[in-house]
């Protein structure tokens, strides 16, 4: 399995005192965190503190993924933002059961927590704009490039008295 870049040594920090700071930038113009997402880029800046229980990562991150729209299915840039805030347990048989920890190496690779926060930030809805008219029912055409020209649905049978209704009304009567 490739290595990710993610993936920093901490080694050195587990040998600081107590309350040792390490700030870290990142600025990566894409990087692929697995195989079903893309982060183009990741910008942000993290600090790990040394602390009693291990090392403690804090950092607000700003990234963009490609989805696609929900309505027309064109693809859209959608931005992300998140905060990490996690304990990593040193050493590793000190963590609770699920919680995260420093490899006995002394390395941790953020990218699952990356990846699970990216997703959680995700929009339930993806739409390229706010206005967006979808993809024609009949002929399957994005509407906001223009009329397809296809003809207006024919109604329900069992609606027409309905659909009568609403002409009268419109023709004032």
């Amino acid at each position: 399995m490739k290595m990710s870049r993610l993936r920093f040594n901490f080694g050195f920090l587990l040998e600081a005192d107590f309350g040792t700071i390490r700030r870290i930038e990142l600025d990566y113009p894409s990087i692929k965190l697995s195989d079903d997402l893309t982060l183009s880029p990741l910008k942000g800046v993290i600090t790990a503190t040394r602390t009693t229980e291990g090392i403690y990562i804090q950092g607000e991150l700003e990234s963009a993924v490609v989805l696609e729209c929900v309505r027309c299915l064109t693809e859209t840039i959608v931005p992300l933002n998140f905060t990490l805030d996690e304990l990593f347990f040193y050493p590793p048989q000190s963590a609770p059961p699920g919680e995260n920890r420093v490899g006995e190496d002394g390395m941790i690779d953020l990218a699952p927590l990356v990846r699970e926060l990216s997703l959680l930030s995700l929009p339930t809805k993806v739409l390229c704009r706010e206005d967006c008219l979808g993809l024609c029912q009949e002929c399957g055409a994005n509407l906001n490039d223009g009329d397809c020209g296809c003809a207006p649905d024919e109604i329900d049978p069992r609606l027409a008295a309905l659909q009568q209704l609403l002409n009268n009304e419109r023709n004032g009567g």
